[in-house]
Order: structure tokens, then sequence, then C-alpha cells
């Protein structure tokens, strides 16, 4: 099997594999003859970015292995700590696939009651006694990594020891908690993916500086370290690993002092050429979409999509520019580029501004519908109700789909003092916000009462989701499918052709409606989680009372609609 150019399908869990048969002439030194890696997603989007970088580790390991056949390579201190991550992460690995094997770390009493950890009878302060107790841990790791045992007077030796068992006695630590249950304890090993000393040798080597995939694994994990590994950082990354994907695909994985302005005009242009719709594009290559695209004559980004794919790749290679001092220059925004299609992006959307909300005729076309007046089911996917009450939610509250598709039941709350009903919109317990001003109240509008959302709520266990049916997507949240789902049911079965983003563009009418009926825009912002206009706006908390009486102002939608009782669609 030779170095497959796109992730290989499991036929039977669906999961997506990096797979690369090993050379003849250095499978003694890697140990197998098939480099096989799950990527841990069905999802070939999110596949692509993790491909990328699989084979980029792939190729570099190749590479340190054909160093060691023609030298002997040498272990050295600073190898100690990623040496023994290394093992720590194989030890937890195999934990999981076998929850017995924590008990190799502890001992039991003779009376077989009590546990005590392996480590604790070790005198830890004799030299002797901590080598006794890690050296066939490190011998072992060491073979694997095909390296030769330091002699005990070495500096690197006493490294080891110490490295080694000090995270034998964390594993220690973690065996006894695990032993009792409770397996949401880990390690931070964070040194266990960083390259050994004969490993960084073989990358200088093999280049000037740092490939792209690199600079963006070094991206990544900082972007998690800053922002933390929540579902919009993990969504984030995974976006920008597309396109980071998309220009490895076109170009190669190159080293980035090699991207130059012209490269990435060229990245630009073929940018442009990319398909927005076709059947099985999200299966193909970079190229491979590009030539559809131009055999078919399918519809391509616009200024906007490569906009947003552009300031993707200009952060990574700021990235490498600010901190890792791999460029002098980063190419993107040194050559203008961004500026350009900023202004003709904007020109764009001034043009496009008006079709971004509904009409109040597609709101009574789409609230008119067979979801609304009938029985209606999506023919394959159970939503629960929460294909009939997100749309009511969005366009009565303007809220994002993902923050009211990941609420809780107990974030429908009612405020002590005036008895309003409003949502608590906040991050925790497996939700997000966009942004710092996105934690908010919203008053519930008197229609959703009216229509029966808090006999819903209360209908729901007290302690769960709001929407139990929604299933979480990894990249896209709660609301991924059930959006979908929707965008689905606007076109075949409403038959709405509506210029507006089928959940987006609630979010648009809301804001749209408030201006029509005077409610302030300053409530409006307050109610939607825009940010504050100035400073001053930002002091304070935003009154529950005055949003609410404002909100009394807008129009009557399920009204409207014929859904309560009052004017009718047709009257």
């Amino acid at each position: 099997m030779n170095a497959m150019t796109k992730p290989w399908k499991h036929p039977q869990s669906g999961i997506l594999y990096f797979r690369r048969e090993v050379p003849v002439d250095i499978r003694k030194i890697i140990g197998r003859r098939e480099w096989k890696v799950s990527l841990r997603t069905r999802d070939f989007s999110a596949a692509r970015p993790r491909f990328a970088s699989e084979l980029a580790r792939c190729e570099e390991t190749f590479a340190a292995a054909r160093d060691q056949l023609a030298g002997q390579p040498r272990v050295i201190a600073s190898d100690a700590p990623k040496l023994a991550d290394r093992w720590a992460q194989g030890v937890m690995d195999t934990w999981d696939a076998n929850p017995d094997a924590v008990q190799d770390f502890l001992i039991h009493s003779e009376e077989g009651s009590d546990l005590t950890l392996a480590c604790d009878v070790v005198d830890s302060s004799n030299p002797k006694a901590r080598k006794a107790a890690i050296i066939e841990f490190l011998r072992g790791t060491l073979a694997e990594h095909k390296l030769p045992m330091p002699d005990d007077q070495e500096l690197a030796f006493r490294a080891l020891v110490d490295a080694f068992f000090a995270r034998w006695h964390d594993l220690c630590q973690i065996a006894l908690t695990r032993s009792t249950g409770n397996w949401r304890e880990s390690l931070e090993l964070s040194a266990a993916e960083k390259p050994l000393a004969v490993e960084q040798k073989t990358q200088q080597a093999s280049r000037s500086g740092p490939k792209l995939s690199e600079v963006f694994s070094a991206w990544a994990e900082d972007k998690s370290l800053t922002d933390g590994e929540t579902r919009s950082t993990n969504k984030t990354i995974s976006e920008f690993g597309i396109t980071i994907t998309r220009f490895i695909e076109l170009f190669g994985d190159l080293p980035v002092d090699r991207i130059t302005r012209s490269l990435c005009q060229e990245f630009r242009a073929a940018l442009s050429k990319l398909p927005t719709k076709g059947e099985g594009i999200r299966r193909l290559s970079t190229p491979e979409q590009i030539a559809k695209a131009e055999a078919e004559g399918l519809p391509t980004a616009g200024l906007a999509t490569v906009k947003k794919q552009l300031r993707a790749m200009s952060a990574v290679l700021n990235f490498a520019a600010q901190r890792l001092d791999a460029i002098d220059e980063e190419p993107i925004s040194a050559s203008g580029m961004l500026r350009g299609i900023a202004k003709a992006a904007r020109r764009a959307e001034t043009r496009d501004a008006e079709d971004k909300h509904y009409s109040r005729s597609e709101l009574a076309t789409i609230f008119t519908s067979p979801l609304f007046t009938g029985n209606w089911q999506p023919p394959r996917s159970n939503f629960g109700q929460a294909l009939y009450w997100l749309p009511l939610l969005m366009v009565y509250t303007g809220a994002r789909r993902e923050e009211l598709a990941q609420m809780l039941v107990a974030d429908v709350r009612q405020d002590d003092d005036s008895g309003i009903w409003y949502l608590s919109i906040a991050p925790g317990e497996g939700k997000t916000v966009k942004t710092l001003n996105s934690r908010r109240k919203v008053p519930l509008h008197a229609d959703l009462l009216a229509l029966g959302f808090i006999d819903y709520r209360n209908s729901q266990p007290a302690a769960g989701r709001l929407f139990p049916k929604l299933e979480e997507h990894p990249d896209n949240g709660y609301g991924h499918a059930v959006g979908k789902a929707w965008a689905k049911y606007l076109k075949e079965v409403v038959k709405l052709d509506s210029q507006a983003s089928p959940s987006h563009g609630f979010r648009h009418t809301f804001k749209t409606l408030c201006r029509e009926v005077g409610i302030e825009t300053a409530v409006s912002d307050w109610i939607t989680g825009h940010a504050a206009s100035n400073v001053g706006a930002t002091y304070g908390s935003n009154p529950l009372r005055r949003m609410a009486r404002e909100l009394e102002k807008f129009p009557s939608i399920a009204t409207t609609a014929g859904l309560l009782p009052g004017k009718t669609a047709e009257g």
C-alpha cells in the first residue's frame, strides 16, 4: 500500500484513517508493515487537516528511521521528559483498552480490602531504589524508539530516571482514582508531542524551516491553550485546518519561508475557483474540486468566502512570523491582498444587505407551512420538538441557532422579582457562546408563552437538555443536524425562494423588525448580544423589565400566521 492521497474509510465503523505502507528498508526500525492512525472522525472536512498533519508526521518518522540506519543515535538529557510522557501516554492508552491494567500500579493488602500505591513502598530518596522501580519501563521505551541505554554516569541517564520516576508516581495516583470508578482525571502530557533530539536533527537536515503543517499544529496548540479547548475553539481550529489542507493539496507541505506573496496570490486565485455546491465534492481533493467545478460549471466561492480562508492562512503565517520567528514577513497581509478583497466584499455585502432577512410575506409562508399547522415530521431523523420550537425562538429572540439548540431546561427561567420568563444564555456544561457580549438574559415574547413553550419546557426532565433529541456534532454543536433538516424543509416542503440564510436569517429578521416597530437599538442589541457602541454602555447590567417592555412592540408573527387567535394569514 503506497501513501494514500485522502483518508481511508473503515467499511464497518465509518471512521476515517490515515494509512501508509512502511518502506521495506526501515520496517525493522519502525516495527510494523503499515502506518495506520485513526483520524477520530467520520466527517471528511474535519479529517482532511488531520490527514495532512499525520502525513507530515509519518514522513518525518520515516526520515528519522533512515537517519538511524546511517548512524547510531544518542539520547540526551532534554529527551527525558519527552520519553517519559510518551511512555505514560502509552500506559494510559492501555488502560483505556484494558481497565484492569490499572492494578499493575497498585498493591493489595493481604486481606485484599486496602489498596496502596506501588510508588509508596519505594524509598524515593534512594537513587538505587528509584532506578530499580522504573528501569524496565525505561528499557522498554528506549527499545521502542530504537535508542541505546545511556551509561549510568551520564547526565542523560539520571534525567531519564528522574523523569520516569515522576511519571510513575503520577500514574500510580491516577490508577488509584480509576480503580474506584472515577475516570475523569487524566495527565497533562504536553512533552509527548515534542520531537527528540534525533528527530529534530532529521527535521533540520531535511529543510530550512518548519513546514506549514508544523506551524499550523503549533498555532492550534497555542489557540487551545489561550482560548481553552471549547467547542468554539475546536471549530475554529478545524475550519482553519481546512484552509491549510487546501494549500498543502495545491502546493505541497512547504517550509513556511518558501511561501511567497506571489504564491499566496496563486492560492487566492485557486480559492475563488472552488465550488460551493456539487455532488460528492467534500470527498475530493482541492485540485479535484476545482477541476469538477470547471468541467460542470458549478457555482464557485464568493469574495466573502475567499476572504475568510485567506484570513485563516494569514493568521497561521503571522504566528510563524511573530511567535516562531520562522519568516520575515506575513506574505498575505504584506501584499495588501486582504485590504483589496475586504473593500470589494463590503461593496458586495452592501448590495446584498436587503436579502439577509426574511420579509413579512416569507415569514407568513414559513409559519403557515405543515410543520407549524399540522403534524409534519422529517422522514428520517427524530429531533423531538426542536424543529418546531427553534425557528419560533429564533424569530422572536434573534438568538443564534446554536445558542438555543444547546440550552438546558434550567436555562428557561422566571425572574423572581418581575415574574418575567427569560432565556439565560451563558457558557458551561457543554455550552459555548461566541463572544463575551453573548452572555445575556433574553425575555420571552408573549406569543411564545401563548404557544405553550413553558408547557414544553416543563414536560422535559428538569436536569436535562431543553431539546434532548439533538446530538452534539464535534465541531458544529447541537444545532448542526437540525439546522440542515430545517434548510432542507424550507427548500423541499415550503418551496421557499429566499436569499436569507435558513437559520441566521431569523437573526437579521429580528433586528429589522425591531427597527420597523421602533424598538431602541440599544435594547435590541442587549437582546441579541451585540457589542455595545461605546465604553459607557458596557457598565452595569441590562434591565430585564425594560427589554420585556420594549419587546411588547414586536409584531405577533404567530397571530399573522394564524397560529394564535386574531388576524389570520388570509385576513
